[in-house]
């Protein structure tokens, strides 16, 4: 691996925080001809948890953390071709994350999402109204370590437990860690459908999947 060149790496970070995109993509374009491309999204991990400390500083808004988080998805697929095969960044594990069926709200989900990819985790999301069977297939298809349920509208958290459901129908359920939240659950209703992992907000829920996998 090439030596880091600090002034490009400190560009390429700065462009991150800066939640420009242009300039992002042509820095690390830029860079891709003289440093290694894993180097490269070192320095964007670095970048995006400046965007997270902000964040939870209050200094940036939800706006800024999830145009940090797309800028770095899409320079990621910018290096993507330079991996070597089999190459990948250092991630804590693989998470399968969605908004249950007939529940459309993302924004929680989302900050979640770009707050995990800060704290190196691969995450697949499967966006909102996400029915039990999406679920499953997915985590057959990535054999990912947590399944990320969330729920905002009471009326909802019942599909929490049709998924809970199919993963036992299904033999999945001792294979996968499960972590819910959002503004319909609560701390009863967790130990009612017996998951791993319950998160008011979604600082705390990146903390859980950590423990989750210590």
């Amino acid at each position: 691996m090439e030596k880091k060149n600090p002034e490009l790496c400190e560009k390429i970070k700065q462009a991150i925080i800066d939640v420009d995109p242009e300039p992002a993509k042509k820095i690390v374009e830029e860079a891709l001809k003289s440093m290694d491309p894993l180097e490269i999204i070192n320095c964007m991990t670095e970048g995006m948890a400046e965007v997270g400390r902000l964040y939870e500083e209050r200094y940036y808004f939800v706006t800024e953390l999830l145009i940090a988080g797309e800028i770095m998805s899409q320079n990621i697929d910018v290096i993507k071709p330079y991996l070597a095969e089999g190459e990948t960044p250092t991630a804590h594990g693989k998470i399968v994350f969605g908004t249950v069926k007939d529940d459309i709200h993302d924004i929680g989900k989302s900050i979640m999402i770009s707050l995990l990819k800060v704290a190196g985790f691969e995450v697949v999301d499967l966006g909102v109204d996400v029915p039990a069977s999406k679920f499953i297939e997915t985590l057959k298809e990535t054999n990912a370590d947590i399944l990320a349920m969330s729920s905002l509208l009471t009326s909802t958290v019942d599909q929490i437990k049709n998924v809970i459901a199919e993963l036992k129908k299904e033999g999945l359920r001792d294979q996968v860690k499960v972590i819910i939240g959002g503004a319909a659950i609560t701390e009863d209703f967790a130990k009612e459908v017996e998951v791993d992992g319950y998160a008011v907000d979604a600082t705390q829920g990146v903390n859980k999947c950590k423990a989750l996998l210590q």
